[in-house]
């Protein structure tokens, strides 16, 4: 039974490592365009597809961004870093719907459902990874050995 317990551990350990950021987005998003669906007006095909052309754009200019031009591959942190970030992710995950929410108030229309998914969704990537980088920041100065040696 003990043996039993132990992979259950590191079942829960792999499915939350594997999952935690792009569950972070995922709430960020479906929380975004619900914000937008009571505050930017009425869905329509248009708007929805604002909503999808700005979450794409996000993340293609953040990739492009980070990867300088898509010509440099972008090294990842130790899971127990992310571990670690990911619990913090209430921020991310919050600044993300509250400017859904500002954008649907403030602007409106199918421009909100464009701005409204592309900047939550530039927003929480933004934040994850200052999320990430005090997570490694702490890591190293609680941990007594590096984050990459666990």
């Amino acid at each position: 039974m003990k043996e039993f317990g132990e992979h259950y551990r590191r079942g829960l350990g792999m499915s939350a490592r594997n999952n935690a950021l792009a569950y972070g987005y995922s709430v960020t998003a479906t929380a975004s365009f619900g914000m937008l669906a009571h505050t930017a007006g009425p869905m329509s095909i248009l708007r929805i597809f604002m909503f999808v052309l700005g979450s794409g754009i996000a993340f293609a200019g953040v990739n492009a961004l980070v990867t300088r031009g898509f010509r440099q591959r972008v090294e990842e942190e130790p899971p127990v870093v992310v571990a670690l970030a990911t619990a913090f992710a209430l921020v991310s995950i919050s600044a993300g719907v509250g400017i859904a929410a500002l954008i649907g108030w403030g602007v409106g229309g199918w421009v909100a459902w464009l701005l409204g998914s592309l900047l939550p969704t530039w927003t929480y990537l933004t934040i994850s990874a200052l999320e990430m980088a005090l997570a490694r920041g702490v890591q190293l100065t609680v941990a007594e050995e590096p984050p990459h040696e666990r």
